[in-house]
This record gives structure tokens, C-alpha cells and sequence, in this order.
């Protein structure tokens, strides 16, 4: 009996209690110091322009500082505004991306702080939808500890929010009937990300069927953004870096090619939805809230399955599969496909983006801070998750994806919304700790093992641009040994998006004797993306504390086949390295890691 009375007690099944919300902020806690992305700090850097009192030329202006930015005023703007004690202390005075760690910790606590309240306002959601206050709990929960959703947030650390924080305002306010409001923070969220206008046009054509007053609500829901257009229309680096983002062509890049033009999959998928919404008429409210979940769900396949996307992007979809799941007939098979998703979501962005969204990201948190001169990943996440067919992983996205959206259909939900989710908890809870832990397990593997000999001797900075292109060019990195033996040189390659068939050499040399210690020649046809290139030296012996100098050189490259190199951002007194070109010494480095035993 006594067995019996701990079973149930511990069992994965029981309610939601006080230990789920304190599991969720200790894991949240780690997560928060521990990972973070270096584009916060393009992005929260670059909005001293504005505290500098630069705001007509405030792109001119950063520009100066090497920052050229993409994005719309009003994400820099609110960053000015969280980041105004910070200017007035005198801890960040201008334009940069090189601050301490504490106040890359400041950056991401103003999107974290909105992560938590859009957690309210999907409660409040969940009661107007009548949920019933239990089950509205249970949901904005289950939000929350969304694995996809919680890594935007807390491990890659980005500002997505704030573009959800405003479209969930304006989908509260749509459900209650308030269309000035709805219109309000969705004129809000399209100049943050213009991913809100594709969720908001299907959610007013679903209402609204008077032409006149559709193409009226689309004029204002755009004024936001034609506001900040006219302001900087007149600036040169606003056209050419926000007005000719390149990720903007996403949409555009798989479509059915007919000869004469491809047809983009997006733009008739979506048109296909819009018209979808206007032709679907539901008389009443629990009609709306069934097909409006639907539709966002089917949008957020076609933008997220059918193109390319960026990690963070996908949190703008996460509550509403996670609201349309809550009204589903069994929610917890989708608790399950989540943590699926999850598995390929993690697996593409660590093949895609590798050296950059894996292990890389601990390097921006505290144990980077305190660690980072000797990490070496000698083990990534690439390695330890196996598997790298791209066409597979993407293919399986996209399939969990689709079918979380296809089967929240109407037909499919239950018809009394307040329906218990009691025999969900269990998979709820293995969902955030499951999910989470596909990416946090290799993460922490990878990082112990860095701190494990052969250790990281000489590591650059971040890559803060390429250098101009490979063309009968050498250029060179000095460096300085500090243990004599350098089992692994590793350097970040450009490729231009493209394969390019040419050789790039690498050469050490004894800087002070022109003595060639090590030769390699890479044939740049296996490479197809910007990536971190590893060359195994077999224990090349060097004398510690002398320098050598690494020469990269390409002499078979024309302009539209040739590679780059990345360097850092300029530094005044370079001491433990430096770059040289024709026999000019530069205020940088290259992007390189040394990597040495004794």
C-alpha cells in the first residue's frame, strides 16, 4: 500500500503544482546565463546611436562604428529605452559590440521580462477563449516551456518577442471584438518583423467581408511602418542594409519554375489562405476562435515550411499551436510531436549553422566569460547528434510542422474549450525537459570536454566581417605558441553562398626566420557556406612564446569564384596577434583558434 500511495504520488500524470513553475525557472535561470547569440549585441549596441541624440542619421552614424544595421527604427528604439541607464552610468557610451558579460545580460532581460508577460497574456487569451481557469493556466504553461519557444528565448537569446509580445495583444483584442485595438499592436509588430502582416491580413479577411473596410485596416495597420520608411527614406545605408535585407527573398527562393518566372510556394500557399479566411464565414464566437487558430497555424507552415527560416523566428508561431493543440480533441499527441520537432529543429540548426547556433552559443554567457580563452571544442553537437542529411532533417521539419497544423482543424477540436488536459501533465512536462535537454545534454558534453586538454592558446574575437575577396592575394596571422604543440588550427571561411572550385594554401612560417614549418592546400569545392574550417596539423612542435605567422594565400580565384576570410572588429595595440598584408601591419585579426598541448 505504501508503494503503492508513492507511486501516485510521484507520477508524471498529477496537476500542475508549485515544483513545475520552480523547475521552469531554475532550468530558465541556467539557460539565461549560460547561452546567449552575438546578434543581441549588434543589435542592443547599435541603439546608442539614438542615446548619443543621433536620430535622423542614426544609420549614418553607426555605420561609423562598423555597425551597419537592418532592421527597422523602432527595434532599436526600444532597446534605447531599456538601455538608458546604461548610457547615463557611463557603462556603454556609443555604438559597439564588445561589452562585459553583465551587460549582454541587461540586453536579454528586456526580452526575457516580455517573454514572461506574453505568458500572461496567453492566460488571458486562454480565458477569453473560456478555457476556465485551471486549463488557462495549464496552457500559458505549456507555452512557456514550449522547447522551440524557450530556446529563441532563453539559450539563443533573441528579441523576437517583441514582435509577439504586440501580435498576441492584438489577437487578445480580436477575440474580444476590439478591431481598433487589434489593429493598433499589429500596426505595432509588422515594422519589428513582417512575418505579423502575413497573420494579420487571414485573421481580418476571417472577420471582415466589406472590401472597403479591408483595404481600409490594411492602410492603417501599415502606418507604423511607412512612418519610419519616409523618416529615413532619404538615408543611404537605410536603403541599402533594412530596405535590402536579404532575408526578405526567403519567400521567394522555392518556388515551381515555369520557364519564364518561378512561382513562389509561399506567396500562393498564403494568398491561398487569405482567400481561404474571406470565403470561410463562422456565425459565432467559438466559430472564430476555432478558425482563427486554424488559419494561424497553416501560416505559420507556409512562411516556416516552405522557406528558409532562422532559428528564432519560429517563436512568433508557438503560442497559437499551443492554444489550437489546448482545443484539440487529444492535445497530448501534439505535447508529443513537439518534442519531435524539437529533435529536428535542434538538428538542422546545429548542421546549418555550425559554429554558430551549438556549443558556440555558451560562448557569449558567464562560462565564456570565464572560460572562453580555453575552450576548445575538440567534440560538437554536430558530432555527437550523427545525423547530417540536410534533405532529411529539413524534409521531417517540415512534416511535424504541417501536420501541427493540418490537424488543428475545426473538426478536430472538442466542443466544450474547457475540457480537462489532466492526462496531458506527464508529456507537458516531458516535452520541456525532454526537448530542451536534445540540445542541452551535447551542449554541456562538448563544453566539459573543452576544458580537457588540448586547450584553445589563441582565440579571436567574434567575426565582425570578411575581408575582401581571395584574388591573388596573401594575407597573414601572427601569433605567439604558448604550449609548443599546435594539434589544431582553426579559421572562418566565406564562401559567398556558393561552392567555389579553387585552392587556398595555408602556410606556417617562422616569422623571424622565413622557415616553413607547415603546408596544407584545401580545395575549396567542399565547402558551400560560411563556416569554421579545422586543420589537423599532427602535433606540429613550435617554439612557445615566438612568433610564427600563418599565410593564407589564393592565386586561382576570379570575382565570381573566389572565398574570404572573416576578421575582427579594429583594435589599437595588438599584442599577442595581428594581421599582415603586404607587409603592412593591420589593427586586426583574423578569425582564428589555436589549439595546442604541451
Amino acid at each position: 500500500m505504501k508503494v503503492k500511495s508513492i507511486n501516485k504520488k510521484w507520477k508524471l500524470e498529477k496537476p500542475m503544482t508549485f515544483l513545475d513553475v520552480l523547475l521552469f525557472f531554475i532550468v530558465a535561470v541556467i539557460c539565461f546565463f549560460t547561452f546567449e547569440h552575438s546578434d543581441i549585441l549588434h543589435t542592443a549596441g547599435s541603439s546608442f546611436g539614438y542615446l548619443n541624440g543621433h536620430f535622423l542619421d542614426f544609420y549614418e552614424y553607426n555605420a561609423e562604428f562598423g555597425l551597419y544595421d537592418s532592421y527597422m527604427p523602432i527595434t532599436y528604439l526600444t532597446f534605447a529605452l531599456w538601455n538608458i541607464p546604461l548610457r547615463l552610468f557611463g557603462i556603454v557610451t556609443e555604438p559597439t559590440q564588445v561589452v562585459p558579460v553583465f551587460v549582454v545580460m541587461w540586453y536579454k532581460l528586456l526580452p526575457v521580462l516580455l517573454y514572461f508577460l506574453s505568458g500572461w497574456i496567453v492566460y488571458k487569451i486562454a480565458l477569453e477563449i473560456n478555457m476556465g481557469r485551471k486549463k488557462a493556466k495549464i496552457c500559458a504553461y505549456a507555452y512557456l516551456t514550449m522547447p522551440i519557444g524557450f530556446f529563441s528565448q532563453f539559450i539563443f537569446g533573441q528579441y523576437d518577442i517583441f514582435t509577439l509580445f504586440c501580435m498576441l495583444l492584438g489577437y487578445y483584442y480580436y477575440l474580444k471584438g476590439k478591431n481598433k485595438y487589434f489593429i493598433l499592436f499589429f500596426a505595432l509588430a509588422i515594422p519589428y518583423k513582417y512575418f505579423a502582416l502575413l497573420l494579420f491580413v487571414p485573421l481580418l479577411l476571417l472577420k471582415e467581408k466589406n472590401i472597403w473596410k479591408i483595404l481600409k485596416s490594411i492602410i492603417l495597420v501599415g502606418i507604423p511602418y511607412l512612418l519610419q520608411y519616409l523618416l529615413y527614406y532619404n538615408s543611404e545605408v537605410f536603403k541599402e542594409y533594412v530596405l535590402g535585407f536579404g532575408v526578405t527573398g526567403y519567400a521567394f527562393a522555392a518556388g515551381l519554375d515555369t520557364g519564364a518566372a518561378t512561382i513562389s510556394y509561399v506567396i500562393v500557399v498564403w494568398l491561398l489562405i487569405a482567400a481561404w479566411s474571406y470565403f470561410e464565414s463562422p456565425n459565432q464566437k467559438a466559430g472564430v476562435i476555432k478558425w482563427s487558430l486554424f488559419l494561424l497555424g497553416m501560416v505559420g507552415f507556409c512562411i516556416f515550411g516552405l522557406s528558409q527560416w532562422h532559428p528564432q523566428w519560429l517563436l512568433l508561431i508557438v503560442p497559437f499551436l499551443v492554444l489550437s493543440a489546448f482545443l484539440n480533441q487529444n492535445t497530448k499527441i501534439f505535447m508529443i510531436i513537439d518534442i519531435l520537432w524539437m529533435l529536428f529543429f535542434v538538428l538542422f540548426t546545429v548542421n546549418y549553422w555550425y559554429g554558430r547556433v551549438d556549443e558556440n552559443l555558451i560562448l557569449y554567457g558567464v562560462l565564456g566569460e570565464k572560460f572562453g580563452s580555453g575552450i576548445s571544442y575538440k567534440t560538437t553537437m554536430r558530432d555527437i547528434l550523427i545525423l547530417k542529411d540536410m534533405n532529411l532533417i529539413n524534409s521531417a521539419f517540415t512534416f511535424l510542422l504541417l501536420v501541427s497544423a493540418v490537424f488543428k482543424h475545426p473538426k478536430f477540436c472538442v466542443k466544450e474549450f474547457s475540457q480537462k488536459v489532466d492526462d496531458c501533465m506527464g508529456w507537458i512536462r516531458t516535452r520541456f525537459l525532454g526537448g530542451l535537454a536534445i540540445f542541452l545534454v551535447p551542449a554541456f558534453l562538448c563544453f566539459i570536454t573543452a576544458l580537457t586538454p588540448p586547450f584553445m592558446t589563441f582565440k579571436t574575437e567574434k567575426p565582425y566581417e570578411h575581408i575582401s575577396g581571395m584574388i591573388n592575394r596573401k594575407v597573414s596571422q601572427v601569433f605567439i605558441p604558448q604550449k609548443g604543440v599546435v594539434e589544431k588550427i582553426e579559421f572562418m571561411l566565406g564562401t559567398f553562398r556558393r561552392s567555389n572550385d579553387i585552392t587556398l594554401n595555408i602556410d606556417v612560417v617562422d616569422k623571424e626566420t622565413e622557415r616553413l614549418v607547415y603546408h596544407e592546400e584545401l580545395n575549396m569545392k567542399e565547402y558551400d557556406r560560411d563556416t569554421w574550417i579545422t586543420l589537423e596539423t599532427g602535433g606540429l612542435c613550435l617554439k612557445p612564446k615566438k612568433e610564427y605567422r600563418i599565410d593564407f594565400s589564393c592565386y586561382d580565384a576570379t570575382g565570381d569564384n573566389c572565398i574570404t576570410l572573416f576578421r575582427t572588429q579594429d583594435r589599437k595595440n595588438q599584442k599577442n596577434g595581428y594581421v599582415i598584408e603586404g607587409g603592412e601591419i593591420l589593427p586586426y585579426n583574423l578569425c582564428i583558434r589555436i589549439i595546442e598541448t604541451n
